[in-house]
């Protein structure tokens, strides 16, 4: 997988587009036919607003990011999209796909409902900088 098209694709929430279950139907939240559902809705995207309005490129560069409960981090210390915006803060993104990328290579996914759904923030960060739950 090529990290620059992942890194094209990662979403203002942390998100990364390509790797998402609707990828072959979508190019990703910030092309004009994109179809998430968050950006979909009559409300849009918050995350999409809020870093269009702060003309940020993610959520990673705004300091309240570990406070959000706004949106698609609506479940608070449970996000993984969460952690991973927090890793791109914290580790630079072209780190933050380095991770996501080895972490594939060990049969880890970010697809919903896989490996880093419904765990907490802290536990989805370590996962990523070392391919290990604990």
């Amino acid at each position: 997988m090529d990290p620059q098209l992942i890194g094209e694709t990662v979403a203002y929430c942390g998100l990364i587009c390509h790797l998402c279950f609707l990828a072959s139907k979508c190019d990703g939240c910030r092309t004009e036919g994109n179809r998430c559902d968050r950006n979909c809705s009559d409300e849009g995207c918050f995350q999409k607003n809020c870093c269009e309005s702060k003309h940020f490129e993610g959520c990673w560069q705004c300091e309240r990011l570990s406070a959000c409960k706004e949106g698609i981090y609506r479940d608070g210390s449970q996000s993984k999209i969460k952690a991973f915006a927090r890793c791109i803060q914290e580790d630079g993104l072209d780190a933050f796909i380095g991770f996501v990328l080895a972490n594939q290579e060990r049969g880890l996914s970010v697809e919903k409902g896989r490996d880093y759904d419904r765990k907490s923030v802290d536990t989805v960060l370590r996962m990523l900088r070392t391919g290990l739950e604990q």
